[in-house]
């Protein structure tokens, strides 16, 4: 391992644990939600004596949990529209490229889908078949009032609205349309989308005031497929209990079934040229992208010494694959 690239998982892993113990609550190990069917409820409060309750986070606020000891769709999730239905990741397992896919990385990128500074959204519309994927807008987030308001929130995607801010246009983070294909019958559909013709930035940002990023994922190319749908559209993938009790800011979700198949999965492209003009803060220090995936500085090291050489291509452009297996709750995404 070179010196940068050991600088730089030095760094990660710092920034990680910070980021774990900044919460004041111990991390479950994880899983996917199970469904339930239910509409978000007041009835979050277990009572089972033996399921004790999850220390209060930022703000004071006791996250939302439910004791349980199988995998799981939060009661409280949201009753997704038939034929409209909307998702908010929960949970990622990025598998490629190699440096995206440490656990060092995915205990950074993972409390921030938990606690909402990182929201991606996923839309439908199975009438008229196409999709709506990219950045949920923070700012136009309306929460609800059980846990962390995640789970009975009001969400809608950037329209032309981003503040400015490290990222510049106010269309810097607008999601992304294209046609989606279903396919099976219902309690085991599957849905895959065209790939995106333009570029999609996912911002993930430090608070949820969305005032400073963390970093952003700049995808080229974007696609989802094998993504699971079931019954009731309340869950992709299915969240972990651990220690008697699920815990909506803690818990880890099920990415693949007991068969190893994904429940839903993205696919993209990240441009060498992207990636070298964004950063991510680890230990309090911009890192580009670029250096962190190749190993190496790329503004300084020719490209040919990069210990992870660059896989795909947008056009003429060389870039790096990034894979991802996702699990996803139901939300209720403005149309």
């Amino acid at each position: 391992m070179n010196r940068i690239s050991t600088l730089l998982l030095t760094g990660t892993l710092a920034a990680s644990m910070a980021a774990c113990g900044s919460s004041g609550t111990t991390t479950d190990a994880g899983t996917t939600p199970t469904d339930t069917g239910s509409t978000p409820s007041d009835s979050s409060t277990p009572t089972d004596a033996a399921c004790s309750p999850p220390a209060a986070g930022d703000g004071g606020v006791v996250p939302y949990y439910q004791c349980a000891s199988d995998n799981l769709c939060p009661t409280t999730h949201f009753a997704n529209d038939a034929m409209h239905p909307g998702f908010r990741l929960t949970y990622i397992q990025i598998t490629a490229p190699a440096a995206l896919a440490s656990a060092a990385i995915l205990s950074v990128i993972n409390p921030t889908l938990q606690g909402g500074t990182f929201l991606w959204g996923l839309q439908m519309d199975l009438t008229a078949g196409t999709f709506r994927t990219g950045g949920l807008n923070p700012t136009a987030t309306t929460r609800g009032h059980v846990g962390l308001g995640l789970l009975d929130g009001q969400f809608a995607f950037y329209h032309g609205n981003f503040a400015g801010g490290d990222a510049g246009a106010p269309t810097a983070f607008d999601p992304v349309n294209g046609m989606i294909t279903v396919a099976g019958a219902a309690p085991a559909r599957t849905a895959s989308t065209s790939t995106a013709t333009t570029t999609v930035n996912i911002p993930i940002f430090t608070d949820t005031s969305a005032t400073t990023l963390l970093t952003q994922l700049p995808l080229d190319n974007a696609h989802i497929t094998t993504v699971q749908l079931n019954g009731d559209l309340s869950c992709v993938g299915l969240g972990q209990p651990s220690g008697g009790r699920f815990t909506e800011s803690t818990s880890r979700w099920l990415t693949s079934d007991t068969m190893d198949h994904p429940y839903g999965t993205v696919e993209a492209d990240i441009t060498v040229d992207h990636a070298k003009t964004v950063s991510v803060v680890i230990g309090g220090n911009p890192v580009p992208l670029c250096n962190l995936i190749a190993g190496a500085n790329c503004a300084s090291d020719p490209q040919s010494g990069w210990a992870h050489q660059p896989d795909s291509m947008v056009g003429t452009a060389p870039a790096y694959h990034l894979r991802a297996n996702f699990a996803a709750v139901s939300a209720q995404i403005a149309q």
